[in-house]
């Protein structure tokens, strides 16, 4: 079942929900694609924010994003994260909650199960033809950019990525600031998941004022990248750009930047 979802300017997404199984439990997601006729193309994958939900993109201020990428003529497919919305296991407490509660049951760490959930998620985006392996971009916004560094780190069939205020250290976070150090999440911290990435695109955006994801850590990151992909000779392929004055909310600065990258480093060479 499917069908065009309308925003406030009239026009329609060609929205599509799915259910990625092979996972415990199952990830829904929403495809939105050009036009209503089926085709395989170019797609971006989008991983929403803490608290948020596969909706997140295809609503409020988030909308102008979904509508660029749809403008270009790519598939985009949003999945709902570990912990989060319809994947809760207790729906009545937020995110947080639930994931801390999975932190604290080793046998089900949400970091390794994000992991899996990318391949499975890669894997759909394949068997159902959405896209060809190497035509898959990912994008994340916030706590969504740990998917962007693992799904760059783990899928050759990646190509291209864009992160967006992005979590670049899980403890920097004040809800989990006190697992500092802990052997359950250290080992998913993004500066372990640096090898394989370049010489594919990856394009960060931070905001100077932001005191939720701390740009000194998405600094850090770039900064034991850059001579990676200065030693692939692939320099251009890795960009860092904050936004002046900007804090931990998304805005108009960013669509434009997103659209251009994916256009000279996705798009382009596909």
């Amino acid at each position: 079942m499917g069908g065009v979802r309308r925003d406030k300017t009239g026009m329609g997404f060609h929205l599509y929900p799915v259910i990625i199984r092979g996972v415990t439990p199952p990830i829904p997601g929403l495809l939105s694609r050009p036009t209503e006729e089926f085709q395989c193309l170019p797609t971006v994958i989008f991983f929403h924010g803490l608290n948020g939900s596969r909706n997140q993109v295809f609503q409020g201020r988030y909308q102008e994003l979904a509508l660029a990428l749809q403008q270009l003529e790519c598939n985009l497919l949003s999945i709902e994260l570990r912990g989060h919305g319809e994947r809760r296991e207790n729906k009545v407490q937020p995110a947080v909650q639930n994931l801390l509660r999975e932190i604290a049951h080793r046998a089900r760490n949400p970091f390794a199960g994000a992991m899996e959930d990318i391949a499975k998620t890669v894997e759909f985006v394949i068997e159902k033809k959405i896209a060809h392996p190497g035509e898959i971009a990912v994008a994340g916004i916030s706590w969504g950019a740990l998917s962007v560094f693992y799904a760059l780190h783990q899928e050759s069939r990646v190509s291209c990525g864009a992160v967006l205020l992005p979590v670049c250290r899980i403890t920097g976070l004040m809800e989990f600031r006190r697992l500092q150090g802990k052997a359950v999440v250290e080992p998913y911290e993004p500066i372990h998941f640096l090898e394989n990435i370049p010489p594919k695109p990856l394009l960060f955006i931070t905001a100077e004022k932001d005191t939720r994801a701390d740009p000194r850590y998405a600094s850090e990151l770039y900064e034991c990248l850059a001579p990676r992909y200065e030693a692939e000779s692939a320099q251009d392929r890795l960009a860092y750009m904050m936004l002046p004055g900007a804090g931990h909310a998304y805005t108009p600065a960013m669509t434009e930047i997103v659209v251009d990258w994916l256009k000279k480093y996705f798009l382009e060479r596909n």
